[in-house]
């Protein structure tokens, strides 16, 4: 009884002092030969905040401002928010030439407004070398974000008009974000989703008037609103904060 119970201290005490060292045995299965690995460490991002920038968002007509920050060892939560302009980039500009058989023309251009966006996600870190604020992560996203542009007729028949876009979004990143230095992180993402769109659009209409010999112009009003794909890219440079 007394050699059992000896037995049993001793496993107990080689359990334990593997237990407090975390150390892995593997065997390979060529050689046989055992091999201890040691258990790899979470480490922390010091860095529990982050400001950041995406220039390319402007070729979508945006000024993208974002904030990410902590809140446990495996997430984050992010906000997007700026201004947005109508005419830079690759938005769709809206001009019209109208001609009638009398030689006058009437010449319609899209001019730009300032709007605005917002948006928030949440970040989920999975890897065990990704760390929150650092490595891959996955990332659902919430948007909207409001375009306004105006109409203007050069020709002086009309007065100015209004035209908007507003678009509600969601999509499913995925993405990288690397530190080139303590403070300085650079953020590569990439997603696909759904956009809810709805545009409002003007142009001239021209209408030849019998009893006055000529053209009257009025703007025609078009809206148009559905669903459709969206693909989301892009880089976000940022500075980190403790």
């Amino acid at each position: 009884m007394k050699k059992i119970i000896a037995s049993f201290g001793v496993f107990c005490f080689v359990f334990n002092m593997f237990g407090q060292d975390e150390k892995v045995i593997i065997i390979d299965k060529g050689t046989y030969r055992k091999t201890q690995k040691e258990s790899k460490e979470r480490k922390l991002v010091d860095n529990t905040s982050v400001l950041k920038f995406s220039p390319l968002q402007m070729i979508a007509g945006e000024i993208n401002f974002g904030y990410e920050r902590k809140i446990d060892e495996m997430s984050s939560i992010e906000f997007e928010f700026g201004p947005t302009l109508s005419n830079i980039g690759l938005s769709v500009t809206d001009n019209h030439y109208y001609y009638d058989p009398f030689g006058s023309y009437s010449y319609a251009a899209q001019t730009s407004k300032p709007g605005f966006f917002i948006s928030t996600g949440y970040r989920f870190y999975p890897m065990d070398n990704g760390l929150v604020l650092n490595g891959f992560y996955v990332s659902p996203v919430f948007k909207y974000r409001l375009m306004n542009n105006g109409f203007h007729d050069y020709s002086g028949n009309l007065d100015d008009s209004k035209g908007s876009e507003n678009d509600f979004n969601f999509s499913f990143n995925f993405g990288f974000q690397t530190w080139l230095s303590s403070h300085f992180s650079m953020d590569f993402f990439g997603g696909i989703g759904l956009a809810y769109e709805s545009y409002i659009t003007n142009n001239v209409n021209s209408v030849y008037n019998n009893s006055t010999g000529q053209y009257d112009y009025s703007w025609n009003r078009n809206t148009y609103d559905g669903v459709r794909f969206l693909v989301t890219g892009g880089v976000k440079v940022g500075i980190g904060k403790k």
